[in-house]
């Protein structure tokens, strides 16, 4: 300790000399003020993501008191579907109506909507691939998905005039989330694990569903290893084809009806509780009799949902039932 003092105090002569006498001075000084601005970033943005400053701040729908009134069980569920499918495309929109009084439809009348459609459209096989091959409704993996890709076209109105409304296409986040569904990786990472945790409450015991996202021969020999992590990213924002968005959502939704079905509460038909959840995350599922709707907050034509909303009125809407069917 005493060697060192003298050299501390030497070294800080030094500098002090260097900082009051040299013409380069001010160019040190500002380097070193903009590495610790920098370093002071990186610490908040990482102590901001331990702690969940940048989780999804959900909001409980005003209109709960609707959706705890007409929480749907398997049979009423199956009853309004009949009264939809029955409506053909000239009745929909007023058996939904008469149905659902309390259900705000007029989303289903804007450009966003519009646009979206025809990009669900394009993408009906993977989306049928991804929840046939996981044991979920596509209609319901759909319902789920719409809110994440509403609220991109609305956060952007420029890059949605200039490239999604007219190609009809959906966005892909690559950044905090990740793929046409906005999945997190730390969410992602997750349902790996639970497919293959057996001792985990959100645990599918099929084997074909266990092995689902293994790595094909050519991806171990892109990424010289059959770790799934490697693959993860390039797997979800893949822009071309969003197979693996649509998986890892379906998987998530079936891990999610899986833990409440082990609970003694059967969420399958509902599709605005998987939604909520979904975008909430997994640590906010806790199977209970009086599930609430909430979600982000999303403005469509001045109005304010929340993903619940969206995927409950969707999913009862009858609109796309020719494709995704009940």
């Amino acid at each position: 300790m005493k060697k060192i003092v003298p050299v501390y105090k030497k070294v800080r002569s030094k500098l002090h000399s260097f900082m009051t006498t040299s013409t380069y001075a001010p160019f040190v000084e500002g380097t070193i003020f903009f590495f610790s601005g920098v370093g002071a970033v990186f610490v908040f943005v990482l102590l901001a993501m331990q702690i969940g400053i940048f989780n999804v701040r959900g909001s409980i729908s005003e209109r709960n008191t609707f959706f705890t009134e007409y929480s749907l069980d398997e049979k009423a569920a199956q009853e309004a579907v009949q009264h939809i499918s029955k409506a053909g495309e000239v009745g929909i929109a007023k058996e939904r109506v008469k149905l659902f009084p309390q259900v705000d439809f007029s989303w289903l009348y804007t450009s966003e909507w519009e646009t979206l459609k025809g990009a669900l459209y394009k993408d009906r096989e993977v989306i049928r691939k991804a929840a046939y091959e996981v044991g979920i409704s596509p209609r319901v993996l759909v319902s789920v998905v719409i809110a994440e890709q509403l609220r991109f076209f609305t956060s952007d109105r420029e890059s949605f005039k200039k490239f999604f409304e007219p190609l009809k296409i959906l966005g892909t986040l690559s950044q905090f989330s990740l793929g046409v569904s906005g999945i997190k990786p730390e969410t992602a990472e997750l349902i790996e694990k639970n497919l293959q945790d057996e001792s985990s409450s959100r645990y599918i015991s099929d084997p074909q569903i266990k092995n689902i996202l293994n790595l094909s021969q050519t991806e171990i020999e892109k990424y010289g290893s059959s770790d799934i992590s490697r693959a993860r990213f390039d797997r979800l924002t893949d822009s071309k084809n969003h197979y693996y968005s649509y998986l890892y959502t379906a998987l998530f939704i079936k891990q999610i009806e899986t833990e409440w079905k082990k609970a003694g509460f059967d969420i399958s038909n509902r599709p605005e509780i998987l939604a909520t959840l979904f975008n909430l995350g997994f640590d906010k599922s806790v199977p209970k009799a009086d599930p609430k709707v909430a979600g982000s907050q999303i403005v469509l034509d001045g109005k304010t949902y929340t993903f619940g909303e969206l995927a409950f009125a969707f999913y009862y809407s009858g609109d796309l039932s020719s494709v995704f069917g009940y």
